[in-house]
Order: C-alpha cells, then sequence, then structure tokens
C-alpha cells in the first residue's frame, strides 16, 4: 500500500493576495501608483476650478446678474415675460459649475444635477449682492 504525498497548496491567504483583491499594500498610500493617482485626481480638480471660475467672471457673470435683475424687475411689474429672463439667468449661473464638475468628475448626469443645485445657489447670491447689496451702497 503505497501513499501518495500531496501536493503542498497555498494557504487561503496566499491564494487572496496573489488574485490582489484582499493585499493591503495595493491601497497604501505609499504605493506610487496609488499617489500617481491621487495627485491626477487633484489635477483634475484644480483644472475644474480654474475652468469653472474664468467661465463664471469672464463670459456669464454680467449677463447673468443682468438677466436676474432684469427678471426680478420685470416681475415687480407683472410682466410675465420677465421669466424668461430669470430662467436665462438661471442658465447661465448653472454652466460654469456644470463645466467645472465635468471636468472634475466625469459623470455627465451627476454634474448636471449638482450642478443645478450650485446654479440655484450662485445666481441667487451673486443677484443679491451684486444688484441689491452694491446699489444700496
Amino acid at each position: 500500500m503505497s501513499r501518495k504525498k500531496k501536493k503542498p497548496t497555498a494557504s487561503p491567504r496566499r491564494q487572496r493576495t496573489a488574485a490582489g483583491s484582499t493585499n493591503p499594500r495595493n491601497t497604501s498610500p505609499r504605493n506610487p501608483q496609488h499617489q500617481g493617482r491621487s495627485k491626477l485626481t487633484y489635477a483634475r480638480y484644480l483644472w475644474a476650478v480654474v475652468t469653472a471660475l474664468i467661465i463664471a467672471a469672464l463670459l456669464f457673470e454680467a449677463t447673468m446678474i443682468m438677466c436676474i435683475g432684469l427678471g426680478v424687475y420685470m416681475l415687480s411689474y407683472f410682466e410675465w415675460t420677465g421669466l424668461w429672463f430669470l430662467v436665462g439667468g438661471y442658465i447661465l449661473a448653472c454652466l460654469p459649475a456644470a463645466f467645472g464638475m465635468l471636468i472634475a468628475t466625469g459623470q455627465f448626469w451627476r454634474s448636471l444635477t449638482h450642478a443645478l443645485w450650485i446654479g440655484f445657489l450662485y445666481g441667487a447670491l451673486g443677484f443679491l449682492f451684486l444688484d441689491q447689496i452694491i446699489a444700496a451702497l
């Protein structure tokens, strides 16, 4: 009766780490691949902020404030076409955030939905500060 020798198998821990699924070294901040990814991510966020600020400041800020201000003025006299100016100003307020978030995340729908909220805040605060508060001074 001869006994066959069994092949030594790798331990379950070694099998898991060989597949790379549970290797803790892959997510370490000291890993050069991880550092390169995080630097690239920060660079994309920085580029997105710069792009959004340039678009907002150079192209849309004055037009956005004019559209929102004119829309509010027309609605105060019950001119309902002022709603179109409000909508146009709101769209102009949403565009810089949409472009910036699209560059930063690369996700179209997420950028669009977040830009709607950011545009509302940006338009409302810009109108209150630039058209109302500064005009009162």
